[in-house]
C-alpha cells in the first residue's frame, strides 16, 4: 500500500479559492438548548474546469497571545464541541461548474453548561485521486484545506466588552529581510462570554508639526475572556515627539474605546 502526499496545505480565511472554489458560510453560530439538534447548510461551488474532491475532519482550536490560531486533536480543549457535530456527507466531489450542499448538525448534550461558548474547526481537505489506482483507494495528493469556524452560543450569554489593558512602545525591532521598524503593542481583553470581532484604528501625530502619519487599521477576533496583543509596526525613520492614539471599534452595539501614549523618538 502506497500513499503519495503533496504537502501544500492552505487555510483559506475568505473561503474563496482563485481556481474557482467557494464555500459558504465561513463561520457558523449555532443556537439551541441542551438536548436539541440544530442544522446549518454548507454550500460548495466549483466555477473551475477541474474536478475537486474534499474529505472532512474536525479539530479543536484557540488563539495564542498574538491572535494566531492553534489547532489540537478533537476533544482536547475544554471548550470543544467537535463531538457534537455530524455531517450528512463526509466527502464532497465537485464536478466542473457544479454546486453542492451538505448539512452540518449539532446535537447539544443534555449536560452541557448553559453559559459557556464552545467551538471547533471543521476542515474540508482536498484530495487529488490517482484514477489508475482509484479502485484500491490508496493513492492521493493533499492539495488545500478549507476551515469553517463552528460555534455554539447558548441563549442569555453576557456580551461583555472589549477593553484596553496596555499600550507599550517596544522601540526598534527587526522584521524580515533585516528591515528595521519601530514596534508598538496594545493589549486587549474580551470581558464577555461571546466571540467578538473588532478593528483597532491607530492615529499617529507629530506633536510639534501637526503632521499625521498614516497607519493601517488592524482587524481582530477574540474568543470569550481572551487577552491578546496587537502589534503595530511604524517607520524606523520617525524623529521627534508623537502622540499615538489607539481606537477600539467593536461595532455600533459597543462604545468606542480610546488609548493614548506620547512617545519621543
Amino acid at each position: 500500500m502506497k500513499f503519495y502526499l503533496t504537502l501544500i496545505l492552505v487555510y483559506l480565511n475568505t473561503l474563496n479559492y482563485a481556481q474557482g472554489i467557494s464555500v459558504s458560510p465561513s463561520r457558523i453560530f449555532f443556537k439551541g438548548e441542551a438536548g436539541q439538534t440544530v442544522s446549518q447548510v454548507i454550500s460548495f461551488s466549483n466555477a473551475s474546469t477541474s474536478e475537486f474532491y474534499f474529505v472532512a475532519n474536525i479539530k479543536d482550536w484557540d488563539r495564542d497571545s498574538l491572535g494566531v490560531k492553534q489547532y489540537y486533536p478533537m476533544g482536547q480543549r475544554k471548550q470543544s464541541n467537535g463531538s457534537w457535530l455530524s455531517l450528512s456527507d463526509n466527502t464532497i466531489a465537485l464536478a466542473p461548474g457544479e454546486t453542492k450542499s451538505v448539512n452540518l448538525s449539532i446535537t447539544i448534550p443534555t449536560n452541557s453548561k448553559p453559559q459557556e461558548l464552545t467551538n471547533s474547526m471543521l476542515f474540508f481537505t482536498q484530495v487529488k485521486e490517482q484514477k489508475d489506482h482509484l479502485q484500491h483507494g490508496v493513492n492521493m495528493n493533499i492539495l488545500l484545506e478549507i476551515g469553517i469556524q463552528v460555534y455554539h452560543t447558548p441563549n442569555g450569554m453576557m456580551p461583555g466588552d472589549l477593553e484596553f489593558l496596555a499600550f507599550e512602545d517596544k522601540g526598534m525591532s527587526t522584521k524580515e529581510a533585516d528591515q528595521q521598524v519601530r514596534k508598538m503593542l496594545v493589549k486587549i481583553k474580551n470581558t464577555g462570554q461571546i466571540n467578538k470581532d473588532a478593528y483597532v484604528r491607530f492615529e499617529l501625530t507629530n506633536i510639534e508639526s501637526g503632521e499625521e502619519i498614516p497607519v493601517k487599521s488592524i482587524a481582530v477576533a477574540m474568543l470569550p475572556h481572551a487577552e491578546q496583543w496587537i502589534e503595530l509596526n511604524l517607520p524606523a525613520t520617525l524623529k521627534g515627539r508623537y502622540l499615538a492614539v489607539a481606537i477600539l471599534d467593536a461595532g455600533t452595539q459597543y462604545d468606542l474605546k480610546i488609548a493614548e501614549k506620547e512617545i519621543t523618538y
